[in-house]
């Protein structure tokens, strides 16, 4: 057995495997010489290949309600993976795949493996900002099908753009014999997409699909480029994980992910994979900014636990990688929306097709009923951050608990929660200031609103009374509190208080950005805009 530290080294795989008791450690063992030096433990007589090559099993436990089940987890230097997603399949499932009643349930990678990977270019805040799209989950169709007519093609993109959707993707069978038509098609679906923006003033993204040999994509990326398109779809598990990302690394486009062909890998319950791990960690290891699965209750057979795992994978916190969209999809329709809202919070891509074609002859009218449902659910109590079901390495067997933990991650932000605007109303005097509501507005019990704003250099809060109260706390970097002319400078741990009706407004007059933790009542009174009498902070009246 190596002497390591599996969280600071090695890769760990967990795999479930249905076998007698007394056969599950000489099973695992086997796995630990099949996949990394593929000869009999006999064989291996050299000390640094014992240590430093061989696999090592750390962890064996029988799943209690299979009396014959068991979960292994074994762990692999991460070195042999060779910082490849295709290196990476072959080490933790490469031969033993051909072997029935072994299935790969879970990954669990080390900082320093995961530090040579990118992940997704944008994420959920880069796509938020893209499309300007911040309090809902984003509304996504296909154009389909196959066959039809380019004119008829582009006039779905424009129409659904025209109604305010934000995501207009290829059906993932929409595909071109000849580079020049694929070049003629995306260029009018495109220039039909930007049409409608210039008429909504939104900012609706169309994304081509690529499909084929890499001499291929290369001949579509480059009609791509030219017609300004800024995202593309494509299906991993055709193309290869590894090709994927190395075309998320190169070409730095939004990517969507079709599931195409990947139901192969985890329809048994005994074999292949679960769909959290393929569909969610090594997809996002990939780069994939949107993965879409099929949503419970819809034409495919993924249950609820199913799709809360694949959601947990894309959004929880996975090194330095950046979140990924949940995108459920797989015959939802408009009565669908609000549970799917329920379940998936506001950051989730709903993409819908044959519901929202059959919906309304004009695909239009449509999409503009879709959004205001989804808009009018989207003020709901979401649903508690996703528990991914995952093991960790040092307690085995013990499912993390994260329902009543808001996890904290890079660039002050928490998971499962988006910047908002920080006011919605008009003629409101504000700069350099974003807001995330933490707890209250998510369906938690209480009478209170905990929200973290953050105020950039030489920016400032709205000039503002109102009868309720603030707590606010300085957590980075240093502004300053004015009350009615008074000025107080918050470090951060520093408290501040705003007592009823007290003219008030914050400030950063530092040179990096001023966040702060801010606690009003969950129910309260609209504040009302004063006027400055310069930057003083007194007010001289009322808005």
């Amino acid at each position: 057995s190596r002497q390591m530290t599996p969280s600071q080294k090695d890769i760990i795989a967990f795999y479930q495997i249905r076998c007698r008791e007394q056969d599950i450690k000489k099973i695992a063992e086997e796995i630990c010489f099949e996949q990394t030096v593929e000869v009999p433990k006999s064989l291996i007589t050299e000390s640094h290949i014992l240590q430093h090559v061989v696999a090592d099993v750390h962890a064996i436990e029988k799943i209690e309600s299979q009396r014959q089940t068991y979960r292994v987890a074994i762990r692999y230097n991460s070195n042999l993976a060779n910082a490849q997603l295709s290196q990476l399949l072959n080490l933790v499932y490469g031969n033993i795949s051909l072997k029935p009643n072994t299935k790969l349930t879970d990954l669990h990678f080390p900082s320093s493996f995961l530090a040579q990977f990118t992940g997704p270019n944008f994420g959920i805040e880069g796509l938020r900002e893209l499309t300007n799209i911040w309090n809902r989950p984003l509304l996504a169709t296909a154009l389909k099908p196959r066959g039809a007519t380019i004119e008829a093609l582009s006039e779905m993109a424009f129409q659904f753009a025209r109604g305010g959707g934000d995501l207009v993707k290829d059906d993932h069978n929409l595909v071109d014999t000849a580079i020049s038509e694929f070049s003629e098609r995306i260029a009018r679906c495109n220039d039909a997409v930007q049409r409608a923006n210039e008429q909504t003033g939104k900012r609706c993204i169309y994304l081509p699909n690529l499909s084929g040999s890499s001499a291929w994509i290369e001949e579509c990326l480059h009609a791509v480029k030219r017609e300004g398109i800024v995202g593309v779809m494509v299906s991993p598990m055709l193309l290869g994980l590894e090709n994927v990302r190395q075309l998320a690394q190169r070409h730095k486009l939004v990517l969507l992910a079709h599931p195409t062909f990947s139901g192969s890998f985890f329809q048994h319950s005994e074999h292949g994979t679960t769909p959290a791990l393929l569909l969610g960690k090594l997809f996002r290891l990939a780069g994939i900014d949107i993965s879409v699965f099929p949503n419970s209750g819809g034409r495919f057979s993924l249950g609820r636990e199913d799709c809360h795992e694949i959601a947990g994978q894309l959004v929880q916190p996975f090194g330095e990688l950046k979140s990924a969209w949940p995108a459920p999809a797989g015959g939802m329709g408009y009565d669908d929306l609000i549970e799917m809202v329920t379940m998936y919070g506001n950051n989730a891509v709903f993409l819908i097709g044959g519901g929202l074609l059959q919906y309304d002859s004009d695909l239009r009218k449509a999409t503009e009923a879709f959004l205001a449902r989804i808009e009018s659910c989207s003020t709901q109590p979401k649903a508690a951050p996703f528990n991914s079901g995952a093991y960790d390495t040092e307690n085995f067997g013990k499912k993390e608990n994260v329902r009543h933990k808001l996890a904290f991650q890079a660039g002050f932000s928490w998971l499962g929660r988006s910047k908002s605007p920080y006011k919605e109303q008009q003629n409101v005097d504000f700069q350099g200031i974003s807001r995330q509501e933490l707890i209250g507005q998510f369906g938690e019990q209480t009478a209170f609103d905990l929200r973290y704003f953050e105020i950039e250099p030489n920016g400032y809060s709205s000039f503002e009374q109102h009868a309720h109260t603030h707590a606010i706390i300085c957590v980075r970097g240093q502004g300053r509190l004015i009350l009615d002319g008074d000025d107080f400078l918050l470090n951060p741990l520093d408290i501040g208080y705003v007592g009823p009706n007290d003219p008030h407004e914050l400030r950063n007059t530092g040179n990096e950005p001023f966040g702060f933790l801010c606690i009003v009542d969950h129910d309260r009174d609209r504040p009302i805009q004063l006027r400055r009498q310069g930057n003083t902070g007194k007010a001289e009246g009322s808005w």
